[in-house]
């Protein structure tokens, strides 16, 4: 018995890997554009759809996942997200890529939250659950590795045989995180000290602890909108390349690049920050960089210097969420953490959802003028900062 659930451990690291093979991330936008005949305003009203669905079906995926057993909650998911694949590959149309998006809202929703509980029980069947942040850690690398493998294969397969197969490679691959989650064991107990709690009451229990906290509103504020504004760059960077003439089959070999200096980033700001004898001088100098890079960005159609200024972002915004993790543990009781962090990550996706359609519009009009427009208002809004050293 004890072998079997054990056996969830490697086989959850395998699930993971092959969910990260993403054939299609490093081609999305030349894939919704060429292929799918969309503009990148529809793109950008698909992903506000997207946005708001997963906010919407965290509760009856939650409840699912409850009712049904994790090992199912994972089966579906899996298969969700698959079928979300092969439909964005059947035919180009507005409405059949929106019901792809609804369902892969529903896989993504799905799982949130069933991956970990599934770990934890399969690590508390044989007394184990201590091991859960190192699992779970292990996972999350396993799922980056793929990413960063996969975005190359993607662009190869996107050129050599065409971005539709690009898509529906990617539904393949997703039926054997399928076929990997039929090997799941279920382990029977009793939840003892793990709860998964209803998401809006999480949301609702996060609102007052912002409420009542004027550190925690403070470092939240000066969070969410310019990480928001960074984080624009996922969408856009591929507009960007087409603009300045890169071509199809460099994508993934660039995404690949990104991923790499993402994750050394995320290992040395921490270091950095530590290292700070002002910690908001440093959160400043660090949306200074993002700011004036953005603006640099918009200035020139210079590859070698386009490339170069987007991987600085890459370095120093997209890891720039770890600067308040500090902070904001320092601010509440260890058991309100995940609390407060997903009602601010909710925030975030809701502020996403609103700006998706304008940043298609700008966007459309002229991607220098967009990358400009994003970093003046970073640079507005680092001008509002009023985070102290003390409480980062």
């Amino acid at each position: 018995m004890e072998r079997n659930f054990k056996s969830n451990i490697y086989k959850i690291y395998i699930f993971s890997f092959i969910l990260g093979i993403h054939t299609v991330r490093g081609v999305y936008i030349p894939f919704m554009m060429e292929w799918g005949g969309l503009s990148f305003f529809q793109i950008m009203l698909l992903q506000s759809y997207f946005t708001i669905m997963i906010v919407i079906l965290e509760i009856p995926s939650g409840a699912i996942a409850d009712f049904l057993g994790r090992k199912t909650g994972l089966l579906l998911s899996a298969f969700s997200i698959a079928s979300a694949a092969f439909t964005y590959s059947i035919i180009p149309n507005f409405f059949m890529f929106l019901l792809a998006e609804t369902l892969w809202a529903f896989g993504s929703a799905l799982m949130s939250g069933t991956a970990d509980a599934f770990v934890y029980f399969s690590l508390k069947s044989y007394g184990n659950e201590a091991k859960l942040a190192k699992i779970l850690g292990r996972s999350r690398t396993m799922n980056l590795i793929a990413l960063t493998i996969s975005a190359p294969i993607g662009s190869v397969i996107a050129v050599v045989i065409s971005l539709q197969f690009a898509m529906t490679s990617l539904a393949i691959i997703y039926i054997g995180a399928f076929i990997v989650a039929l090997t799941f064991k279920e382990p029977r107990l009793i939840n003892n000290n793990y709860q998964q709690e209803n998401y809006w009451r999480i949301i609702i229990s996060g609102f007052k602890e912002l409420r009542k906290n004027k550190i925690l509103r403070i470092l939240a504020l000066d969070w969410i909108p310019i990480n928001v504004l960074i984080f624009f760059m996922f969408w856009s960077y591929q507009v960007y390349f087409a603009a300045i003439y890169i071509p199809t089959l460099a994508y993934g070999f660039i995404l690949a690049g990104m991923n790499i200096v993402n994750a050394v980033f995320s290992i040395l700001i921490p270091i950095l920050l530590k290292s700070s004898k002002n910690k908001k001088k440093f959160l400043i100098l660090i949306n200074l960089i993002n700011g004036i890079a953005y603006v640099f960005l918009g200035l020139t159609n210079t590859i070698p210097l386009g490339l170069t200024i987007i991987l600085i972002i890459i370095a120093f915004g997209y890891t720039r969420y770890l600067i308040f993790v500090d902070g904001i543990n320092l601010q509440i009781e260890s058991e309100n953490r995940a609390t407060v962090l997903s009602t601010i990550n909710m925030f975030g996706s809701l502020l996403r959802a609103l700006a998706y359609p304008f940043v298609g519009l700008i966007v459309e009009w002229n991607i220098f003028i967009f990358f400009i427009i994003t970093g003046v208002l970073i640079l507005f809004f680092t001008v509002l900062t009023r985070s102290k050293s003390e409480y980062l």
